[in-house]
């Protein structure tokens, strides 16, 4: 059977999908509020020490949090006040006031940042956790309540996927389709995220690879042109939330939302994977044995793929003094090539000594997106800043194409401001959770 699909339908009938998966969203995470007292609740769960999630290591948090946010108003605060307790701690003769010493000392250094110290061959495993059976049954009937309400919500708008996709030529009943496309609206997001990329990724195969050689062309120049909303440099990133986002609801709370960007290399080899480098920052531990809970807010691999990590609502683990005001994107690879500095990369040990050309341009609309949804002004210096530019560290190397960096960003924030069509896709990614303070 010879089915032609009509591709306006189709994305009319996604957008709608799209926008009543946000909706469910929202609901299940306001039920989640409601069930997590009643169900399972955190202070029963039995997981090591080593993940911060019992009681006692929730009060130490929230006591680091404390101590963090009067210390990020002034960075060089940190190793003045920890260059003292080590002084008092040298003289100190009483016990009890070593032990409290001790411990004002930890809280400091689990004020954290990612060293980016590890050589190319590092490999570690995650531990384990018990068994949590009141979140297991939480996750199950919110399943449950999504896949419902998707169905419930399908009916209601009388939105069919597969009738868009096949036209009057489809077999199936339509309350199958229904009962279907239920149950991709109850899924969330991230799936018809994906759909309407790749549905819109094949539709213009050509057109996109003309287009990507067009842009290199135009990105040193003054005046960019109009080009197809479609191919236009949007990317959907499936973001839900990122890693472990549960582990991160009583903990790294921000002030208010982000107004700056620091951006990184993760100094590792460009060949490794998102879950390598999930794995390496989270088997760091602090002075007292405890996992990081998370890291970067963004990373975007060699091949231009973007992964979030870390909560954009929460503050990372990245650059000491300025993670509670500061969104953190990591280019996976390893830039700096001189021989002096550790770790570094003159050999190519650790891959390409600079980022693919793919890995700049998603990089670029990471940080254009972020500027939209927290209203970060891309053209002011101070706001979008390599690591270097505020740590003693060579971060993100001396490789870095940092001009070109920036007249990426530069031509992405053009683009989208006078394309309507990117526009009222930025308004509905603002409606998604874990986004904002």
């Amino acid at each position: 059977m010879d089915v032609k699909m009509n591709f306006d339908a189709v994305m009319f009938t996604l957008s709608a999908t799209l926008g009543l998966s946000v909706v469910v969203e929202r609901v299940l995470e306001f039920l989640k509020n409601i069930l997590e007292p009643m169900v399972g609740s955190r202070a029963s769960r039995a997981l090591p020490p080593a993940h911060s999630d019992t009681t006692g290591n929730q009060k130490r948090l929230a006591d680091t949090e404390e101590k963090s946010l009067a210390i990020e108003k002034d960075p060089g605060t940190l190793k003045k006040e920890m260059g003292e307790i080590r002084a008092r701690l040298e003289t100190a003769r009483n016990a009890g006031e070593r032990k409290k010493l001790k411990d004002e000392l930890a809280t400091l250094e689990t004020i954290q940042e990612w060293g980016e110290r590890f050589p190319p061959g590092t490999v570690l495993v995650e531990p384990a956790t018990d068994a949590d059976d009141g979140t297991t049954l939480r996750v199950f009937v919110l399943h449950l309540v999504g896949f419902a309400l998707g169905i419930l919500l399908a009916r209601i708008a009388n939105v069919q996927v597969f009738h868009a996709f096949l036209g009057n030529a489809g077999e199936m009943r339509p309350w199958v389709d229904t009962v279907f496309t239920g149950l991709l609206i109850g899924g969330g997001s991230a799936p018809v995220h994906v759909l309407i990329r790749f549905i819109s990724e094949r539709k213009v195969p050509a057109t996109a690879a003309a287009l990507d050689a067009q842009e290199q062309r135009l990105v040193p120049a003054a005046v960019v042109q109009p080009s197809t909303p479609d191919v236009d440099g949007w990317v959907d990133i499936a973001y839900d939330g990122g890693v472990d986002r549960d582990k991160l609801e009583q903990t790294h709370h921000r002030p208010g939302d982000p107004d700056m960007i620091v951006y990184h290399h993760t100094a590792m080899n460009s060949r490794s994977t998102f879950e390598d480098v999930v794995r390496v920052i989270k088997n760091r531990t602090d002075s007292r044995g405890n996992h990081w809970l998370t890291g970067y807010h963004c990373v975007v691999l060699a091949d231009g793929s973007i992964h979030p990590f870390c909560r954009w609502d929460r503050y990372g683990s990245h650059a000491r003094g300025y993670n509670l005001r500061s969104l953190g994107l990591a280019f996976n690879g390893n830039y700096e090539t001189d021989p002096r500095v550790p770790y570094s990369n003159p050999t190519g040990a650790y891959g390409p000594p600079r980022p693919t050309d793919a890995q700049i341009r998603a990089g670029a609309r990471v940080v254009t997106l972020w500027s939209f949804l927290y209203g970060i002004d891309t053209t002011a210096k101070e706001k979008i800043i390599p690591h270097r530019d505020i740590a003693d560290k060579a971060c993100p190397g001396s490789q870095f194409p940092y001009d070109e960096f920036k007249k990426w960003i530069a031509y992405y924030r053009n683009r989208w401001e006078t394309s309507p069509a990117i526009k009222e896709r930025i308004e509905l990614f603002k409606q998604k959770p874990y986004l904002y303070v």
